[in-house]
């Protein structure tokens, strides 16, 4: 006896995209879908779920699903899984030719041609075009843009079809063929030949997915090409996360890692030479860069040995660019006056408001080409960059203000009464800038550059505005290594501070502040010097507890009671920031316990709220971050072994970005 195969689970509709009405972050997509039924009437329905990320209008969908009442929307059909289809009735085609997926065909010439050729509208299309000037309204430019929008989406279409067989979104197929149609080349070409190309070129494409495809279309494990991607796809997550290199050893650790599975013939194609093989052919290509450096037996010791260790070939560059612009500007003369007249001008300026901390620093931009300041909260780098800019235009030097970000360019131009832009900006003038408003003409004519909030500052980043620099240009950099971290790879500001021919100031006095950021600041500098934090009534909270669950329910009761009745705060307006680097310093996490607490509505991080009386979790983490090291806090790769990441190192000399 045979037993009967299985009925597809839940319901099926086949429809067309009328509109979407709302994609969240997470790919969650709601949308209204014109069903193509055999009903007499048009009916439109509403369809939700993640399997329909990435469609648009005009798209034919069958869709499997189950159908949901919504308390607030009503009837909704929550997709399972999304299939795109060519559509078959006539209706279907009209509305599909209708939306404009198709340039050149409106509404009511889609009506025109469907009811001209009814079922056989696309087959027409697709192989014989030159019917369509059979139709009121198509003429040869017509028929020519008709045809050339149809090639694009037949090639979209066999694209979409390609990934859905392999579950991955099929959104994707919009952003492979625009990138290589664009270049002249041919999507399914390229993705089925060499589809970790993919992963280089396209933003959204990681390793894995191209590894799916490969392997799909038949690319064997022990491939070249696959090694090379994984190795390629190693350093740039290191980057991601900091790293402007890899020591060899855990780079080949890290792939081996990564392409490690149950297939037992897996062992012997990821052995050391075969991978160093790979290793050997991508810096023959110049993608990656092989080089000895010294490299510190201990953190912060004086015993030193080669570690051999491998590059982006751009994040080589960069750095190597950094460390030659920067050795140009240091031993350039100063443009600026002498000592004498800027000390005697600073004197009559500020005489009694700057400490002599300040007055150094001040001192330092006007007679260096190359100065840091540093200092921690409340030390008056601000009070600084505003007596700089004062003193530079009563002695006509031309100051250009810049920081990484626009939030620190606003707040820097603010505080000193002095227009302040971002680095990009600064450095990249956008095309449409009137002339009378060109920033790479300020950049060009500026005497002295400031920048704020250096310590954000990443290797390439850096690289870029040191080489924007004319020789003789003063350069001063501002900022707190123990404050914002860099966005990308390198530790720039850090390592120039372990040059010791580099000119810097570093701001020691803490000056009074006000109530309400008094304790803020004092208390951050406790924690610099190792010491505990110390409450302050009404502004800082610190309560020392080592019970998991004694934390846990403090936490919830910090963010549903306390907290809102003393600042009058919504308890959805309160974020818990809680340390969790899993790998990079060994945390340990303390067990979530579940609590319930009633209240208004939490929006959590991921999307999803929690409601009154609902059952939610909160964990706290205690974890070790390094003060010297940005590899050490960085998070590990996901696909990375336990071994964590030695701290980097500048190279002696030559490169002080690493």
């Amino acid at each position: 006896m045979t037993v009967p195969p299985a009925p597809p689970s839940g319901d099926r509709i086949d429809g067309v995209v009328d509109h979407l009405i709302h994609v969240t972050y997470n790919h969650h997509t709601i949308l209204r879908l014109a069903v193509t039924d055999d009903a007499p009437t048009s009916r439109t329905v509403t369809t939700v779920g993640k399997a329909l990320f990435g469609t648009q209008p005009g798209e034919s969908l069958r869709l499997t699903g189950t159908w949901i009442n919504h308390p607030r929307y009503g009837r909704q059909f929550k997709t399972e899984t999304c299939e795109r289809t060519w559509p078959a009735t006539t209706r279907a085609i009209r509305l599909y030719l209708a939306s404009g997926m198709i340039h050149g065909i409106g509404k009511t010439l889609a009506t025109a041609i469907t009811n001209h050729f009814g079922e056989e509208t696309l087959h027409i299309i697709d192989t014989e075009p030159q019917h369509l000037l059979q139709v009121h309204g198509i003429g040869p430019t017509r028929l020519e843009r008709i045809s050339q929008a149809w090639r694009t989406q037949k090639t979209i279409a066999e694209i979409m079809v390609f990934l859905q067989g392999l579950n991955i979104p099929a959104h994707l197929a919009v952003k492979i063929h625009q990138t290589y149609s664009k270049a002249d080349q041919n999507p399914m070409e390229i993705i089925r030949r060499n589809p970790y190309q993919l992963c280089r070129d396209i933003h959204g494409i990681g390793f894995e997915t191209a590894d799916r495809i490969a392997l799909a279309s038949g690319i064997p494990k022990h491939s070249d090409q696959r090694l090379q991607a994984a190795l390629l796809h190693t350093l740039t997550q290191a980057r991601s996360h900091g790293d402007c290199h890899l020591p060899e050893r855990l780079l080949l650790a890290r792939t081996r890692h990564l392409l490690t599975d149950d297939d037992p013939t897996t062992t012997e194609i990821l052995e050391d030479p075969i991978v160093r093989q790979a290793l050997e052919v991508l810096r023959g290509r110049g993608e990656t860069v092989i080089e000895d450096l010294p490299t510190p037996v201990l953190e912060d010791g004086d015993d030193f040995h080669a570690v051999t260790v491998v590059s982006l070939a751009r994040v080589h560059r960069a750095e190597t660019g950094l460390a030659e612009d920067i050795l140009r500007l240091h031993h350039a003369p100063p443009t600026l006056a002498d000592h004498a007249d800027r000390a005697t001008l600073l004197t009559h300026t500020a005489p009694t408001s700057l400490t002599s901390e300040q007055q150094q620093g001040v001192l330092s931009a006007l007679t260096q080409p190359l100065s840091v300041v540093t200092g921690g909260p409340g030390c008056g780098k601000t009070h600084l960059l505003r007596t700089l800019v004062t003193l530079a235009g009563q002695a006509g030097i031309s100051v250009a203000l810049a920081a990484p970000t626009g939030k620190a360019a606003k707040r820097m131009e603010e505080a000193t009464g002095h227009a302040a832009m971002t680095v990009h900006r600064l450095i990249r003038p956008l095309l449409d800038t009137p002339p009378q408003a060109d920033h790479s003409s300020l950049l060009e004519d500026a005497d002295l550059v400031v920048i704020d909030e250096a310590s954000i500052l990443d290797v390439q980043l850096a690289a870029q505005l040191a080489a924007a620099i004319r020789t003789g240009c003063h350069l001063l950099l501002v900022g707190d290594t123990n404050q914002l971290p860099s966005v990308g790879p390198g530790r720039v500001l850090r390592d120039l501070l372990a040059v010791p021919d580099l000119p810097r100031t570093k701001l020691t006095h803490v000056f009074r502040q006000d109530t309400d950021s008094a304790a803020i600041i004092d208390n951050a500098h406790r924690i610099l010097r190792g010491q505990l934090p110390q409450p302050a009534p009404g502004v800082f909270g610190c309560r020392s507890l080592e019970d998991p669950e004694a934390i846990v329910q403090h936490v919830v009761d910090l963010v549903a009671t306390h907290i809102p009745q003393h600042f009058d705060a919504a308890p959805e307006d309160i974020q818990v920031l809680c340390p969790a680097l899993p790998g990079a310093t060994q945390p340990a996490p303390l067990p979530s316990t579940p609590v319930s607490r009633p209240g208004s509505t939490h929006p959590h991080r991921t999307g999803r709220n929690i409601t009154t009386g609902e059952s939610s979790s909160v964990s706290a983490t205690v974890s070790c971050r390094s003060a010297t090291s940005r590899t050490a806090a960085a998070p590990a790769s996901s696909t990375a072994p336990p071994a964590p990441s030695p701290p980097s190192t500048p190279k002696p000399g030559n490169s002080p970005s690493r």
